[in-house]
């Protein structure tokens, strides 16, 4: 159906309220709804859809080799970590702080896959990440300072709110 403000609002790349907009005029229930909590759901829709872009994009650019949750976590294996411990890190109020977390153990404890899971908390909870392998970012630094990339690099690595060093 053509209907002139759903193109003009996708003209405008607001793709959130032209699907909010074409869903109730299907629907006759919808046609009981007063003006103003028409508006309320609109601009309801084209939030979450700017939300979920922007956490699309953060996750993105973080450059994730696993796909890990706090949610997933087995808490059934001890790990040596305690539960509040878990928790207060669930909140992500150590990024807003700023403060650093280090996790250490042998190998094969899951340390890759924590920090990929508090890095992915930390994108939903608004935070912009980088997750870098230590390495890999020793290997490219003499490389960065021979042809003149070294200051962009460095800058590029302070500006993410949570840099991830594996």
């Amino acid at each position: 159906m053509n209907y002139p403000p759903l193109d003009t609002l996708l003209a405008l790349k607001r793709p959130g309220l032209a699907t909010a907009l074409s869903e109730p005029m299907a629907l006759p229930a919808s046609q009981a709804l007063s003006v103003a909590e028409r508006l309320g759901l609109l601009v309801d829709r084209e939030m979450t859809a700017r939300s979920d872009r922007r956490l699309t994009t953060r996750l993105r650019q973080a450059t994730w080799r696993l796909s890990a949750s706090l949610e997933a976590i087995d808490s059934r294996h001890p790990r040596g970590l305690d539960q509040a411990v878990r928790a207060r890190l669930a909140t992500c109020q150590w990024v807003r702080a700023p403060h650093n977390v280090f996790i250490t153990g042998p190998t094969g404890m899951g340390k890759t896959w924590r920090s990929g899971a508090l890095g992915h908390q930390a994108c939903r909870a608004g935070a912009t990440v980088l997750d870098l392998r230590w390495p890999r970012l020793l290997q490219a630094r003499p490389l960065a300072k021979g042809d003149g990339r070294y200051p962009k690099r460095m800058a590029s690595l302070a500006k993410p709110a949570l840099l991830i060093l594996d």
